[in-house]
């Protein structure tokens, strides 16, 4: 526990710090730009050198300034499917609920689970269930605005975040993601992969501001539902 609160507390450091850099680092440009506007067009060639360098200073201090965006965008989204990763589904949420605390917004959180996943990678491979994971990935992204968010947690874990919608709406639009993701058929060299998940699903407004709460209770709805499932399998089965 005590190392998780130490990684949180230098990766927000970190961030901090880079927020810092890239300011001083837009500061110095807006400073430059300034320069060379303000410049005589009759000014002696040591001038003209000296602007020269400020120049290709500030191509490098762009150039650093983008090299820290991208590894920012890095360390929240994850490698294998290219959605959010948790820690950048824990910061758009976050702001999610600030948004909606602010505007009077609501929203549903949906947590997807995906089912018995383990007897994937023992059958088919690991390749196979990363494909698995990221053509997950992909019906969840394509199946979201752009406005929404799409994470995966970890291992077969997946959330999303549709923001600016109210319960009746978001609770249609998850039973539209749960038939797409049970209707999923991932083909891979001579296999044929049926995906099989189970979801959860929680509403949000302004009076909420507990993330962790809402968290947990999307979680217990989606572990409901799969035990249900399971429940289902097992009459079938028995029959």
């Amino acid at each position: 526990m005590n190392r998780q609160k130490n990684k949180a507390t230098a990766s927000k450091r970190r961030g901090s710090g880079d927020s810092h850099l890239i300011a001083r680092l837009d500061a110095a440009a807006g400073r430059l730009n300034r320069i060379r506007q303000a410049r005589d067009p009759n000014e002696p060639p040591l001038v003209e050198r000296a602007l020269q360098a400020a120049a290709e200073v500030e191509k490098q201090l762009m150039a650093q300034s983008a090299r820290i965006a991208y590894l920012e965008t890095l360390s929240m989204t994850d490698e294998l499917t290219g959605l959010l990763n948790r820690r950048g589904f824990e910061d758009s949420f976050r702001r999610a609920l600030i948004s909606a605390g602010r505007y009077g917004d609501e929203g549903v959180l949906i947590a997807c689970d995906l089912d018995d996943f383990k007897s994937i990678n023992d059958r088919f491979g690991h390749v196979a269930g990363d494909e698995v994971l990221r053509q997950v990935g992909w019906l969840l992204k394509t199946h979201t605005r752009e406005t929404d968010f799409v994470a995966r947690l970890g291992g077969d874990e997946f959330a999303v975040i549709l923001i600016q919608t109210g319960w009746r709406n978001g609770l249609k639009r998850a039973q539209t993601l749960s038939r797409a993701l049970n209707r999923l058929v991932v083909k891979m060299n001579d296999a044929t992969i049926a995906v099989s998940a189970s979801i959860g699903v929680e509403h949000f407004g302004p009076d909420d501001n507990d993330a962790g709460t809402l968290i947990a209770r999307a979680d217990m709805a989606m572990y409901v539902n799969k035990r249900r499932r399971a429940a289902i399998t097992l009459v079938r089965a028995a029959e």
